[in-house]
């Protein structure tokens, strides 16, 4: 930006300088009109002092000369004063003034609607009125002062308002430059957050603002290189057993193995598709779609029953404490986490192993489940809501680690809280915490971590 457009009224810097000259002008014009007060007083009082001490000059030349009374005025006139017999006194003055006067006194006379003063002495017979020459223009006279008065305001104002003009301007300036920063895609950007004021909780929202927005291109980007990753790894598979099937003189169990892996991989990719849309539906829902009251206890009952041919094999014993629980929320989204949850603690039990569910209530719905299985470490612990991530490398061709990034997104929808126990070769224990009723409020989701 060059300096023609900083100082443009169209931008911040410009507007707060044009409203501070026009605040200066103003004040100018207002002083302005103060000093011609102040100064016209001021001139009138000069006045009134060089006015008496041309009577008291001309009482002592009547006393120590013997001038006439012309030779006196003409001694003591000058170009700004003049001294003259007065004509009909007794009707400029009063009767007791004219007494005064008598006396040896000096009358001043001034008006309220003129500054000109007017002084009255006597000498001898004669009264002398001493009163500004004809030729004084008071505007003339007084503007000197004014013209100095509005100048020196009008610099110093002036300069004050380019000083504060900057100082105020430079937050905005930064924010600007970086906003700037931003739209090119550099979040590493930060603004001082020191400052006081409305201006500084600006600078703290956009720092926070700049801290969410380099979360969210990292989770991006690091989203885009997981699930490329994730499709790679089927497609290329696939891709290799379908070469190995166009081989010449393949036997039939070679054949039939081939066969069989590539409709794994698929069906691996036809899953990973669909949790990916019902993931991408979620993260786009703000609100439950439908709220239903229902047992939460037989909902669980339920999913447990047509999970069955996942843990039969296994030779599964289960422990069920499940209270009759009856809640408001959205039923279909709930059994999508009892599934994931379930599912997975038969998947990293031991065979013959056993899992405790447990359904109460207390000012919430609490569910629990606890397996005896091959547990987590505190890294993996840590991690296992991210999407993609798969504590147990030897079982990734069983899911596609997005199981409990779909779960932690329900809880959240939902406004309950998910919590985790788990130790190495210890087994697991996942706890959702649900509100009884819905409220119409996006809730917010609690992940943590139980200690031992």
């Amino acid at each position: 930006m060059d300096n023609r457009s900083r100082f443009t009224p169209y931008t911040f810097r410009g507007k707060l300088l044009t409203i501070l000259l026009l605040s200066a002008l103003t004040a100018c014009i207002l002083t302005a009109a103060g000093s011609f007060m102040v100064s016209i007083g001021s001139f009138g009082n000069d006045l009134m002092d060089k006015e008496h001490e041309v009577a008291i000059y001309l009482l002592g030349l009547e006393q120590k000369t013997s001038l006439s009374i012309e030779e006196m005025l003409s001694v003591t006139s000058n170009d700004t004063l003049t001294a003259a017999v007065a004509s009909y006194p007794e009707r400029m003055l009063s009767h007791e003034e004219l007494e005064s006067l008598r006396q040896g006194e000096i009358i001043m006379q001034s008006s309220r609607l003129s500054p000109m003063p007017v002084t009255y002495v006597q000498l001898g017979e004669e009264i002398i009125s001493i009163h500004p020459a004809r030729d004084i223009n008071l505007f003339v006279s007084v503007l000197p002062r004014i013209a100095f008065t509005i100048v020196l305001s009008l610099v110093l104002f002036a300069l004050f308002s380019v000083l504060v003009s900057f100082i105020l301007s430079k937050p905005v300036t930064q924010l600007t430059q970086a906003t700037r920063q931003i739209k090119d895609g550099d979040f590493s950007v930060r603004l001082p957050d020191n400052k006081q004021g409305e201006m500084g909780e600006l600078m703290r929202s956009f720092n926070s603002m700049t801290d969410e927005l380099s979360r969210t291109v990292y989770l991006q980007k690091d989203f885009i290189s997981s699930i490329s990753h994730e499709f790679r790894t089927p497609i290329a598979s696939i891709k290799g057993f379908a070469r190995l099937l166009q081989m010449p003189g393949l036997d039939d169990d070679s054949r039939r193995e081939y066969v069989s892996m590539i409709s794994q991989e698929s069906d691996r990719l036809s899953r990973l598709s669909d949790t990916l849309l019902r993931l991408s539906a979620l993260e786009q829902q703000m609100a439950p779609a439908s709220l239903t009251s229902f047992r939460l206890d037989e909902q669980v009952r339920q999913v447990i029953l047509q999970l069955e041919p996942a843990w039969t094999p296994r030779n599964i014993d289960w422990q069920l404490n499940l209270d009759p629980v009856t809640i408001e929320s959205d039923s279909e989204m709930l059994i999508q986490v009892w599934i994931n949850l379930i599912h997975n603690a038969v998947k990293f039990s031991h065979e013959g192993g056993t899992i405790e569910i447990t359904v109460k209530q207390t000012d919430m719905a609490e569910f629990t489940i606890a397996d005896q299985g091959i547990g987590m470490s505190e890294e993996t612990k840590e991690r296992i809501f991210d999407r993609f991530f798969q504590g147990d490398a030897s079982r990734s061709n069983e899911g596609v680690g997005l199981g409990l990034c779909l779960v932690k997104r329900i809880v959240e929808m939902l406004g309950g809280s998910i919590r985790v126990r788990s130790a190495l070769d210890k087994g697991s224990t996942f706890r959702v915490q649900l509100p009884l009723r819905q409220t119409h409020s996006k809730g917010g989701s609690h992940v943590q971590s139980i200690g031992e």
